[in-house]
């Protein structure tokens, strides 16, 4: 019998004990070698540890996606920068033409006051007068504006403008009288 309970000693398993709480305080002396001294972190069950990957895999691809994004917006930035200056020198250009176009008409104007104050021919002036309206109407044209007819014409809201109303009823009025000669663009 004495070997009997010697062998049950011997037989019984031995059980080691693994304290995963946090609050232990981890510099305990302990003569087990078994107690990991891993911190905290790297102690937590493989579920948790899992989370733990898949959060930091999705801020990684949070990172990623905010970057990009920011990149696609300066480059949005750019293009739009880019296009203003394009549109602003168009523009410039398109005004540096009329200008010039403009230009010998004024010219001419300035030639007729000069050619008035100089001789007293009204002939001559009206001539000249004429010529530079004819040269800027001429200009006006070519740029895609033209005369609007309206003396004689039913009152039309959307291309003619009242000035003096007489009383009557609004659709019987006609234009009897121009104050300035309306024009419209073509576009």
């Amino acid at each position: 019998m004495a070997e009997n309970k010697k062998n049950e000693k011997d037989e019984t398993p031995k059980m080691k004990v693994l304290d995963r709480r946090h609050w232990v305080d981890e510099t305990e002396d302990s003569n087990s070698d078994d107690i990991p001294n891993k911190p905290i972190e790297e102690r937590l069950p493989s579920f948790v540890e899992q989370l733990k990957k898949d959060a930091e895999d999705k801020d990684k691809r949070l990172r990623e996606y905010i970057s990009a994004y920011k990149g696609k917006n300066a480059e949005n930035d750019e293009f739009r920068i880019r296009l203003q200056k394009e549109n602003e020198t168009r523009l410039d250009q398109f005004k540096a033409i009329l200008f010039a176009r403009l230009l010998p008409i004024l010219d001419n104007l300035q030639r007729a006051a000069k050619s008035a104050s100089q001789t007293k021919d009204l002939n001559s002036l009206q001539e000249g007068i004429d010529l530079v309206i004819n040269q800027f109407s001429h200009e006006l044209k070519e740029n895609g504006v033209e005369t609007i007819t309206a003396v004689g014409e039913k009152f039309n809201p959307k291309s003619h403008e009242v000035f003096l109303l007489p009383d009557c009823y609004q659709s019987l009025i006609t234009c009897n009288e121009l104050l300035n000669q309306p024009h419209r663009q073509k576009i």
